[in-house]
């Protein structure tokens, strides 16, 4: 028995090192400074498109190009006296095509993510006992995850004059999207006191498509 215990304690705290999670932290997006950026009226909204593995991998702990998850990073500046509202769920991704992509949300992007190949691989190598460290591995990263793009996700935004907001927008293009070049990012504004709103337009031009 003990030795069980033994292989058990040895065998989780191997497949805890792989199967792991480590929240690091976005750059802080300036004003001025974003790659893309419009003003209307007194708004400024502007666009961060993460294409790069390298960055992916620094900013998110995996490479969301290859599962087909784009991130895109908004910064958001009220310049007028009017309160202003800004909601990722009202963002949407216009394809080459006219067609649109919402939102999807950090619970899909981080979902898309999840994989069953390291417990089936620990279950091949080590019986019961790996496919259990495996899993409860696996799980905590998963957990992890999930927090921390939660935490990295746009929140509603309502801004009074000065105040500016930032966070990541996730969408999932849909399977064989090949081209974004001439992808555009569209942004809801709601104007607080007036119940209007306007849409401002982001093309991302150089976007590159996410791998599928």
């Amino acid at each position: 028995m003990r030795r069980v215990l033994i292989g058990f304690l040895a065998i989780t705290v191997a497949f805890s090192g792989c199967a792991s999670y480590t929240s690091t932290s976005a750059p802080l997006p300036r004003a001025g400074a974003m790659p893309v950026s419009q003003t209307e009226g007194a708004v400024e909204v502007g666009a961060d498109p993460y294409t790069q593995t390298e960055r992916h991998k620094s900013v998110f702990g995996s490479d969301l190009t290859a599962a087909g998850i784009l991130p895109v990073q908004v910064y958001l500046q009220n310049h007028g006296a009017e309160k202003v509202l800004v909601r990722a769920s009202d963002m949407a991704l216009e394809l080459p095509d006219g067609r649109r992509v919402s939102h999807a949300g950090a619970s899909a992007a981080a979902s898309k993510l999840e994989s069953i190949g390291g417990v089936v691989g620990a279950t091949i190598a080590f019986g019961i006992i790996g496919m259990l460290a495996a899993s409860s591995a696996e799980d905590k990263a998963r957990a992890a995850r999930l927090e921390d793009y939660k935490k990295k996700e746009l929140p509603d935004t309502r801004l009074a004059k000065g105040e500016s907001g930032h966070g990541f927008v996730y969408f999932i293009p849909p399977d064989g999207t090949k081209n974004l070049t001439a992808a555009v990012l569209l942004v809801r504004v709601v104007k607080v006191d007036e119940g209007s709103s306007f849409v401002t337009r982001l093309p991302l031009t150089g976007l590159g498509a996410p791998q599928q």
